[in-house]
């Protein structure tokens, strides 16, 4: 099996939506083209990435690395501090 290769339906559906519904004039494959894309646009645009906080270099063994999320902070916690006048990034 080591010359095998196995290709994704999801692949197969986007190949054929731009070449027979884009390309080739095709109404229903078409549609499947802006489904199958316009999802992955919406997606892009409109879903969470992650924020990169820093990067450390280590300089050694013996070293350690604490890691640690960010959460951002809510509507209602925004509003509480900037009543109180302090400040949240």
């Amino acid at each position: 099996m080591s010359g095998t290769r196995t290709v994704s339906p999801s692949l197969i559906i986007r190949r054929r939506a731009v070449l027979q519904g884009v390309f080739g004039g095709n109404r229903l494959w078409r549609l499947v083209a802006y489904v199958v894309f316009g999802r992955q646009l919406f997606k892009r645009l409109f879903g969470k990435n992650p924020e990169l906080l820093g990067v450390l270099r280590m300089k050694g063994p013996g070293h350690v690395i604490q890691v640690a999320t960010y959460r951002k902070p809510t509507r209602r916690q925004r509003r509480k501090a900037r009543a109180a006048g302090t400040s949240i990034s």
